[in-house]
């Protein structure tokens, strides 16, 4: 049996100490992350980075779901997400380029489809991973539109 090692960003800290998850856990050669949708501390567009939102909303042991905010606008949403998923790769020595696999739950899949695909191709280049897009009835966070779920290849350095 191998051991997992747990990727908390420092900025989602919060999450794993208050939600009891962690944002990405690295086992066997590959890096799990959990789902993330994007939020911002007020439903604009984050202006530091993809992991604001739930860093501002998680910080406090008493800090609620309902609390976050999805950023309002699609297109910004759907990149706030491919952010704060960069973040959370970086943090155990990956990118973007090292995704195997990504699945994406959507509410209004038809509706934004088109806006999202747009969004992923700025993120995701060739070779491109195995995709599912999934379309779901509502999210965690109140008016997210997107839900990202990755698997990647961990850098060598980095699997246990």
């Amino acid at each position: 049996m191998t051991s997992a090692h747990r990727i908390i960003p420092p900025a989602l800290q919060g999450v794993y100490d208050n939600w009891h998850f962690a944002p990405a856990v690295v086992t066997n050669g590959l890096i799990f992350c959990s789902g993330i949708i994007g939020t911002s501390p007020d439903g604009e567009p984050p202006a530091e980075n993809g992991l604001a939102g739930a860093q501002a909303t998680t910080a406090k042991a008493s800090s609620e779901l309902n609390a976050l905010f999805a950023v309002r606008d699609p297109e910004a949403q759907f990149a706030t997400a491919f952010e704060a998923l960069r973040a959370i790769l970086q943090a155990a020595g990956a990118d973007l380029s090292d995704l195997v696999e990504i699945t994406t739950y959507h509410v209004d899949i038809s509706r934004h489809m088109a806006t999202f695909m747009q969004v992923k191709d700025r993120y995701i280049r060739a070779p491109y991973p195995a995709w599912t897009a999934i379309g779901v009835s509502e999210l965690i966070v109140p008016g997210g539109l997107m839900e990202i779920r990755a698997v990647a290849e961990a850098p060598r350095s980095s699997s246990r």
